[in-house]
């Protein structure tokens, strides 16, 4: 098989060491605790050794302690860049830039054995350790993919052909389910490829930051329970999703897909054993089960994890469809981020008079931006947090939400899962949303998607009956009944307020009355949405 692969080309009178001693004893001296220099000198000298002529084993040892350093160093680049608001900063910017950079240059080297034992038809170790190099080629293409989805980036046009291609090569030469040792786990091509086809089916845009590491813990564990199979004939396409191997994109459900499919060049991912598994474990932790028992990740233990096991198996099982086409349109719109951002302007404030108000700061430049004190919440752990009221363009419009893109002029920062108010030019009237998706190329773009959940709400103040003494009454909105989808009145509070039964003292119903939680509709990391029954006195 001829495979074509993107690699540097090679560039004379470069000065690289090749002596994997010498290579280990510069690495293990990098003064990791500067990370901008680490990472810089890493990404240096493994781009000058990509470019240089070194030979195949003595390249394979010198990328592996390139890999190991590079494993280390990555959860402090990280730390720099996943869970910001978005755009991102300068700084996180160059930081995730170099992230991808180092993740791109480790999948070249690894490529480059790969042309030269396909090119020159080599007694590479008697194929030993192709295994390794197909799967740390097509992980690092992973990597890279997951830094891009960690910002919110665009995916680089050609990644998913290479990853398509680094996988039929290694079918081809049958190497494909080959363990290969990963750290402390197994892996294979297989399941290397597996995992990245998996995330992305989960729309990774669509995830709130945090995550897509959680994700990858589960993958790491369970991936293995997809498979990868031959077209065939199925008596549902749930569960079942095509990979087109000569393009250029990743998986998409067999449901969605209407196009002439090609049994030489399309394979079906199928992701009925690992649904199941997944369903099981969901009943088990809702009736109590220690994750650990279940053998699922440390991460089992955070907030909010049981609802991003119920998200990966609405992908994993049955795909989610659009229910409404989009419509294109070019209207504007206001928003403000944030249930106690909205709470304000519901009440009567405006960011013109903000600054007249005691318990709020006044307006910050030209930018209408609201800085808000959170430190006075027990369920909301930062202590300061900005919102921003500005005028965004509708890319495209549908029944059940929009699509909007922000003005390069304006400043803004918003997150998956973050409550947005949503208001029309001229108009008075807050819409409520919530934010399913974001992009952020550069950082005078962002778009985001947002799913709509009321046509508008009340502002109120909630605090549970039962609660220590000087606890505060915290902001909440009543988002009203619509009988037309059949939606009752519910409550939407910061995250942490809900738990089954407990009851609430409600200011803004017209008068204070009590209430009681009775159904848990949706929790994210800011907000918990529930349904209520009032309680009579």
């Amino acid at each position: 098989m001829t495979i074509k692969l993107s690699v540097p080309a090679p560039e004379q009178n470069l000065t690289v060491e090749t002596h994997p001693k010498q290579v280990a004893e510069w690495l293990e001296a990098l003064p990791l605790t500067n990370l901008n220099e680490a990472s810089r000198a890493i990404l240096d000298t493994l781009s000058a050794m990509n470019r240089s002529k070194v030979a195949e084993d003595t390249r394979l040892k010198l990328l592996e302690l390139y890999r190991a350093s590079i494993t280390n160093l990555m959860p402090s680049l990280e730390q720099q860049y996943s869970g910001q608001p978005l755009p991102l900063p300068e700084k996180s910017r160059h930081m995730a830039a170099q992230a991808r950079q180092l993740h791109t240059e480790l999948a070249y080297g690894y490529k480059i054995i790969l042309l030269e034992h396909a090119g020159k038809r080599l007694n590479f170790g008697s194929n030993k350790q192709l295994p390794l190099v197909a799967e740390r080629a097509i992980a690092s293409l992973g990597q890279m993919l997951v830094v891009c989805y960690q910002t919110y980036a665009p995916t680089p046009a050609g990644v998913w052909a290479e990853m398509h291609t680094l996988f039929m090569y290694a079918v081809e030469q049958g190497i494909q389910d080959e363990p290969v040792l990963n750290a402390e786990q197994q892996s294979s091509v297989n399941l290397a490829y597996k995992q990245a086809l998996l995330l992305a089916l989960l729309d990774p845009y669509r995830l709130m930051q945090g995550e897509v590491n959680k994700v990858l813990e589960y993958l790491a564990s369970f991936g293995g329970h997809a498979h990868l199979q031959p077209l065939m004939q199925t008596s549902s396409p749930s569960g079942f999703f095509l990979v087109r191997l000569d393009s250029d994109k990743p998986p998409r459900a067999l449901a969605h897909d209407s196009t002439v499919i090609d049994a030489r060049t399309d394979i079906l991912l199928n992701t009925i054993e690992l649904a199941r598994l997944l369903h099981q474990q969901i009943q088990r932790l809702e009736a109590g089960v220690n994750p650990k028992s279940l053998l699922l990740p440390v991460s089992a233990n955070d907030f909010g994890f049981p609802n991003l096991l119920r998200r990966m198996l609405k992908h994993w099982g049955i795909a989610p469809k659009r229910l409404f086409n989009r419509m294109q349109n070019s209207a504007r719109m206001d928003i403000c981020a944030g249930i106690r951002a909205i709470h304000y302007f519901l009440s009567g404030e405006s960011a013109s008079n903000a600054d007249n108000q005691p318990d709020s700061p006044g307006i910050q430049g030209q930018n209408t931006e609201i800085t808000l004190e959170l430190a006075d919440s027990p369920f909301d752990k930062t202590s300061h947090q900005t919102y921003v009221s500005k005028n965004w363009l509708i890319i495209n419009e549908s029944a059940g939400g929009l699509a909007l893109s922000k003005d390069p002029k304006t400043d803004a920062q918003v997150r998956v899962g973050e409550i947005i108010g949503l208001r029309p030019e001229s108009n008075e009237a807050w819409n409520i949303g919530v934010v399913r998706w974001v992009s952020s190329e550069n950082p005078n773009h962002l778009q985001l998607g947002a799913q709509m959940l009321a046509p508008t709400a009340t502002p109120a103040l909630i605090r549970p009956v039962i609660a220590s003494i000087g606890t505060l009454f915290q902001p909440a909105l009543l988002l009203p009944e619509i009988p037309a989808l059949k939606q009752p009145a519910t409550l939407l509070a910061l995250r942490g307020s809900f738990a089954p039964q407990r009851e609430f003292m409600v200011e803004g119903m017209g008068r204070p009355q009590n209430i009681r939680a009775t159904k848990l509709l949706e929790q994210s990391a800011t907000f918990d949405l529930f349904e209520f029954a009032h309680i009579h006195p």
